[in-house]
């Protein structure tokens, strides 16, 4: 706005006159885009070119000037901020879940009357995850081979996975073998006892002997340190007619004599214990050990 002043330059005539000149603006065009981004966990903002280009807008998300992250529809509106251009645009900025991959494991195991739960990791990890054995919550626990339907649950991910579960009935290490090695593994050497094909440490033999998944890592029974010495826990079939747990404790790796297990829990999985009692003719060093022998 200006403030317009006229007066009269004449030798014969006087007077003036105001008022006030408005110069009003110009209307600009906007065009938004990038309506349609992916979660990733960073925030996303809506593009905005305007006509003429270069001019300064202002952005707004469901009425806030943060830029969203979590994946959703929000009202965007662009304001032009310009001195001497006026003009808006509206949409909806439509954030869509991020895909995560769900890798199940557990899919082969041995019956004990227990429920078997198949295990779900995701990428990225720690996610919410729903599992069904044919469309059922309930894990099942008889013998048999239940359809697996895994699916994120979260709000910012999607995924899915489908898989087999099969609960077997073993009665030694050969049908064992059988269950979870093809003949081209048991050909190459996969299925031998002394072999670790999921590398974490157990054997064939004693991943049977313990009950866990030879293809699945599973951390060894440890030793553990308490005011009475030493002891190691573990759980195992009642059930299998075929090995021999021997616990065995030493003061420098070199010979071993044997430690007598106590049973915890009774039941079709058991939790028995070796303990290594400590005593005052004891050496600083002391070792404890389980191993199996197939009968």
């Amino acid at each position: 706005s200006y403030a317009v002043v006229a007066s009269i330059s004449d030798p014969n005539y006087q007077g003036t006159a105001g008022g006030t000149w408005v110069i009003g603006k110009a209307t600009a065009a906007l065009t938004l885009s990038s309506l349609s981004p992916t979660y990733d966990g960073t925030p996303k903002t809506a593009g905005v070119a305007t006509v003429p280009t270069g001019l300064a807008v202002n952005l707004t998300y469901a009425g806030a000037s943060t830029a969203p992250t979590n994946a959703g529809s929000y009202a965007v509106v662009a304001t032009v901020n310009d001195a001497n251009y006026a003009g808006s645009a509206s949409g909806t900025l439509v954030i869509g879940k991020g895909t995560a991959t769900i890798a199940l494991a557990g899919l082969t195991q041995t019956y004990d009357g227990s429920p078997k739960p198949v295990t779900a990791t995701t990428i990225p990890a720690n996610l919410s995850v729903t599992v069904t054995y044919d469309t059922s919550a309930t894990v099942p626990i008889a013998v048999g081979s239940y359809a697996i339907s895994a699916k994120i649950n979260d709000a910012n991910y999607t995924g899915s996975a489908s898989a087999t579960l099969v609960i077997i009935d073993v009665t030694n290490f050969a049908s064992w073998r059988d269950a979870h090695f093809t003949a081209a593994e048991q050909s190459a050497g996969l299925a031998d006892a002394t072999a670790d094909p999921d590398g974490d440490g157990l054997s064939n033999l004693a991943e049977y002997a313990l009950g866990t998944d030879p293809r699945h890592f599973t951390p060894p029974p440890m030793a553990i340190l308490d005011a009475s010495g030493l002891a190691l826990t573990f759980t195992r079939l009642a059930h299998w007619p075929d090995v021999t747990y021997i616990a065995e404790s030493s003061d420098g790796l070199g010979s071993w004599s044997p430690v007598p297990l106590e049973v915890l829990v009774t039941g079709p999985v058991e939790t028995l214990r070796a303990r290594d009692p400590l005593t005052s003719g004891d050496p600083s060093r002391r070792f404890l050990r389980l191993r199996f022998e197939l009968k």
